[in-house]
């Protein structure tokens, strides 16, 4: 589980200032893990700041231990200039990193973790309305640590509350183009999105989950995967 209600309200400008933490049990082949989640959203008066770390408790010979780490922090600023332009005014400016460790598999050897490859990504983002839901997109330059030549990426986030707020559908999809490992000088398309969807018991607990669905990721040659998951939110 890489990407968690990834950037879940950044274009909802009327939204306020939150925080959660999530407990995610993954049914996916060959995973049958627990992901916990803790994630930061704040709007102040120059743009938006997001956060989220995700860590996996995998940890070969001790699954109860932590076997990798995930982050990702991003900002979103508004265009000075822009907010009075019909058609502009909500353009927005992004910067985001991204980077994480995970454990060798074989070993359980932390001390020779593996990283994820460090990427760096910078674009704009632009609210579309469809009805009463906002998809948030965003146009990005994607540019992985080592890498020369930078690669593009585009994602939509959606946020939306149904049956008077007590049904949440919450989640991302990205496309970007990488390298392949086995021919350094050609691309491959990479594809992943995580839909969400929570019953609030309250307003501030959730219970829910959400379907992984990827092809290449993190690289490929890879298949189609499907990769449910059965979660609690803890909204604080």
């Amino acid at each position: 589980m890489k990407k968690i209600l990834f950037l879940l309200v950044m274009g909802l400008t009327s939204a306020a200032y939150s925080q959660n933490l999530q407990m995610h049990y993954d049914f996916g082949e060959d995973r049958r893990f627990y992901t916990a989640t803790l994630e930061m959203f704040k709007p102040d008066t120059l743009g938006s700041t997001f956060w989220f770390v995700d860590f996996d408790f995998n940890f070969p010979g001790n699954p109860r231990s932590m076997s990798a780490a995930y982050w990702e922090i991003s900002r979103e600023f508004y265009i000075p200039g822009l907010r009075n332009i019909h058609g502009f005014e909500e353009l927005g400016f992004h910067l985001e990193y991204n980077d994480g460790f995970t454990a060798y598999k074989d070993t359980g050897d932390l001390t020779g973790a593996a990283s994820y490859n460090s990427i760096f990504l910078t674009g704009f983002s632009y609210p579309v309305r469809i009805g009463q839901v906002v998809l948030t997109t965003q146009w990005l330059c994607r540019l992985p640590r080592g890498m020369d030549v930078p690669d593009f990426q585009f994602t939509v986030v959606w946020f939306q509350s149904f049956l008077r707020n007590k049904l949440l559908f919450t989640g991302f999809l990205d496309l970007w183009s990488q390298d392949k490992v086995t021919e350094p000088d050609k691309k491959e398309f990479v594809f992943q999105t995580e839909p969400q969807l929570w019953y609030l018991l309250s307003h501030h607990i959730a219970l829910g989950g959400e379907l992984e669905i990827s092809r290449n990721f993190p690289v490929g040659p890879n298949e189609w995967e499907f990769m449910p998951t059965l979660g609690i939110r803890w909204e604080f």
